[in-house]
């Protein structure tokens, strides 16, 4: 019993720490159209947005997108359109269980990407 306590601590010792970016300034707009202006953005943990086009996964950086817009939401993934910094537009696939995190004035935002319709990504200072 011991030998698992110390194993599952130092096993949880060696996660990562969430990365947020807070140089961005992310607009999310929910599915009551309510709008959202939050600084620096994490989903499931991590500084990038896990994705899948076709039978390939990507890990898409958030300083290199610039919108995410749902499109529709199947039984295990959402559709999404993401566009990028550098103009390119993607129709990809993303986890129905992708939830985020951010900070607002209030203090920390959460939100599953299905229960948005858009999030903006900017750099520098929030207007």
């Amino acid at each position: 019993m011991k030998k698992l306590i110390l194993t599952s601590l130092f096993v949880l010792s060696m996660a990562e720490p969430v990365k947020m970016n807070k140089n961005l300034s992310v607009r999310v707009i929910d599915a009551d159209g309510v709008t959202h202006n939050l600084r620096g953005i994490s989903c499931n943990g991590r500084n990038y947005l896990r994705v899948r086009e076709g039978s390939v996964e990507y890990a898409i950086s958030f300083e290199n997108i610039r919108h995410i817009k749902v499109i529709s939401q199947k039984e295990d993934a959402i559709d999404v359109k993401v566009q990028l910094v550098n103009g390119i537009e993607k129709h990809i696939n993303i986890s129905t269980n992708t939830y985020c995190t951010s900070q607002s004035e209030l203090g920390k935002a959460s939100f599953y990407i299905k229960d948005v319709k858009d999030i903006f990504i900017e750099r520098g200072e929030q207007r």
